[in-house]
């Protein structure tokens, strides 16, 4: 009986010291990092322009991690585009994922975008395109900042905003007259 009462004090004691017997509730740090490029960064205004950021999400944790998204990056993502410091204007598309008229899916369903379910070991990386000019409307020449975000935990109090860096795209003028700064 007395050896019994010491393995479950030793381990109630083992699971409070690593912290697995009471619910984590704080912020912890990103399984992820974010980072965004393109394959052009000047391009000329045209009508059916089509420019991609290639999204490249690294795992830093020491764990395999679920990098797995919803069928449309503009529901996983938060995007910042911003032409001379103001916002620039969303498509249709972008106006219908920001504002609904569906149910929000659940964030815990494994739908992802291309149909694939991705995980990534430690220290490995996956790489896709999101087809920017889908959401945003980067007809007007001048310098465009773009920044991708994601949360940890979507729709969780436990979630971290991971941010990337921001990348700059120039829209000339079709008659190829220098962009406004």
């Amino acid at each position: 009986m007395k050896n019994r009462c010491l393995v479950i004090i030793l381990v109630g004691l083992t699971l409070i010291w690593s912290g697995n017997a009471m619910p984590q509730t704080g912020k912890h740090d990103p399984d992820f990092a974010l980072t965004i490029s393109t394959e052009e960064d000047t391009v000329k205004s045209q009508r059916d322009m089509d420019i991609s950021v290639i999204v490249k999400e690294t795992n830093i944790s020491r764990h395999t991690i679920n990098a797995g998204r919803l069928k449309e990056p503009g529901d996983w993502y938060t995007m910042s585009v911003a032409l001379n410091g103001q916002p620039a204007p969303i498509t249709e598309m972008y106006r219908e994922i920001l504002t609904p008229k569906r149910a929000d899916p659940d964030p815990d369903v494994a739908d992802t975008f291309g149909g694939l379910l991705y995980s990534i070991k430690p220290g490995e990386s996956q790489t896709f395109k999101v087809p920017l000019t889908a959401y945003f409307d980067l007809s007007t020449p001048g310098r465009y900042e773009i920044t991708f975000a994601r949360g940890t935990e979507r729709g969780r109090p436990v979630s971290v905003d991971v941010k990337s860096n921001t990348i700059t795209i120039t829209v000339l003028p079709a008659d190829d007259q220098p962009a406004q700064q």
